[in-house]
C-alpha cells in the first residue's frame, strides 16, 4: 500500500479533472491512501467530498514559478508520508518539479500527460523542470513518440498506459429507453457534441456544418457548460446565433449530464471536433457505450479510432468532409468496434495494475 497524492489546482470540470478524481477512487479502492490538493470551492474538490476521497485545501492556480506554496507543499507531503505526487495538468509541472527539488528528491512526482506539447519544449529551463519529474506518462502511442521527438526527457522515464475505463458502468437500456428518460426524441438522428463550451471545441464549426443538413429529422444536442473559471462569451454568443437560425428548434442545449452512459446509448453518433483533441475521453466512453464517434483526423480520436474502429475521421474545419463523415454512420458504413481488444486494452483494473509495477515501483500489482 501506497501513499499517493494527486494535484488538481483547477477551477475546472473537464476530462482531466475527472480523470485525476477517477483515478484517486480507483486506486482508493485498491487500498491506497489518497489525497488530493485542491482549491476548496472547485468543482473536483466538491467532488471528492461527495466520494469521500481526503482533501488537502489550498488556495493556488496552477500556474508557473509558485515555489513558496512548492517549498510548503513539500514539507506537507514529507511530514505525512505522502512519497507520489501525481499530476495531469501541465501547468502544475513547474510546482510539482518544485516539490520534488525541495523534498530533496523523497516525492517522487508522476506526470500523466493529457494536455498536448504544442511545439517543441527543448528549451534549458524546460529540460531542467522535466528533469525534476520522476515518470511522464502517456495514454497512447503517438503522444509517447511526440514527447520523444519534442522533449530532451530521458526516454526511460516515459512510459505508456492507458487512460482507465469503469468499464462495468456501461448501460444496458435501449436506444428508446434512454430516450425516454432524457425525455429527447424518439424519432430523431440524435448526435451529440460533449464537452465543455469552447472555441477549442468548435462547436460553433460543428453547428454551421449542421446547419447546411437538408435532412429534417435531425437534431443536435450539446452535452456541457463552458467553463467556470472562464468566460462564456463564446457560450451565450453561439446560442444568440442559433437562436435565430431557421433549424434553431432542431437543437438541444442538455447541459452537464451526470450519467453519461445514459446519453451515450440514446444518441445514433457523437461529434468530436476539437482539433487535436489529446486523449479524446469522450470517445473512449462514447464507443464503449455503443455510440459511433466522428471525430477529426488527428490527435486522440483519431488514434482511437485506427486502434479499435468503431467511428469515421473527417478532414478539420470541411463541413463537406464532416457531412460526409456523419452520413456515413448513418448508414453504417465503417469498420466495427473491436470490443473485446478495447475492454482488455482501457480496463481500469489493467490500468492500475500498470501504474503500480511502472510508476509506484512495486514489485507486482496489488490485485489485477
Amino acid at each position: 500500500m501506497e501513499r499517493l497524492a494527486y494535484l488538481c489546482l483547477s477551477e475546472g470540470w473537464g476530462g482531466l479533472e475527472m480523470n485525476q478524481l477517477r483515478n484517486a477512487q480507483q486506486m482508493q479502492q485498491r487500498g491506497h491512501q489518497v489525497l488530493l490538493i485542491a482549491n476548496s470551492q472547485s468543482p473536483v474538490a466538491q467532488a471528492a467530498k461527495q466520494a469521500n476521497i481526503p482533501l488537502y485545501i489550498v488556495a493556488q492556480k496552477p500556474k508557473h514559478y509558485q515555489w513558496l506554496f512548492a517549498r510548503s507543499l513539500a514539507k506537507k507531503l514529507r511530514q505525512e508520508a505522502y512519497l507520489h505526487l501525481i499530476l495531469r495538468n501541465n501547468r502544475e509541472l513547474s510546482i510539482a518539479a518544485s516539490v520534488r527539488f525541495f523534498s530533496f528528491g523523497k516525492v517522487r512526482v508522476h506526470y500523466f500527460m493529457e494536455m498536448a506539447l504544442g511545439g517543441k519544449k527543448t528549451q534549458l529551463f524546460r529540460t531542467l523542470r522535466y528533469a525534476c519529474i520522476d515518470t511522464w506518462i502517456c495514454p497512447l502511442p503517438y503522444l509517447r513518440l511526440q514527447v520523444f521527438q519534442q522533449t530532451r526527457i530521458s526516454h526511460r522515464k516515459v512510459k505508456e498506459i492507458p487512460s482507465g475505463l469503469v468499464i462495468h458502468l456501461n448501460t444496458t437500456l435501449t436506444k428508446e429507453e434512454a430516450r425516454n428518460k432524457l425525455r429527447w426524441p424518439i424519432d430523431k438522428k440524435l448526435f451529440l457534441l460533449v464537452g465543455r463550451i469552447d472555441p477549442k471545441k468548435q462547436q460553433a464549426f460543428v453547428w454551421e456544418s449542421f446547419a447546411q443538413r437538408t435532412n429534417t429529422n435531425e437534431q443536435l444536442i450539446f452535452v456541457g457548460e463552458s467553463t467556470p473559471d472562464e468566460p462564456s462569451v463564446y457560450y451565450t454568443a453561439l446560442q444568440r446565433e442559433i437562436k435565430k437560425h431557421p433549424k434553431s428548434n432542431a437543437v438541444i442545449w442538455a447541459g452537464f449530464q451526470h450519467n453519461m452512459a445514459l446519453v451515450y446509448s440514446a444518441a445514433d453518433l457523437v461529434v468530436m471536433a476539437s482539433n487535436f483533441e489529446t486523449v479524446g475521453m469522450a470517445t473512449l466512453e462514447a464507443l464503449w457505450n455503443g455510440c459511433p464517434v466522428v471525430g477529426v483526423n488527428n490527435g486522440g480520436t483519431k488514434a482511437i479510432i485506427d486502434a479499435y474502429n468503431g467511428g469515421v475521421c473527417y478532414d478539420p474545419l470541411q463541413s463537406d468532409s464532416l457531412n460526409f463523415a456523419i452520413d456515413k454512420v448513418l448508414e453504417k458504413d465503417y469498420p466495427a468496434f473491436n470490443k473485446a481488444l478495447f475492454e482488455q486494452h482501457f480496463d481500469f483494473n489493467r490500468v492500475c495494475a500498470l501504474v503500480e509495477t511502472e510508476v509506484l515501483g512495486l514489485n507486482a500489482p496489488i490485485f489485477q
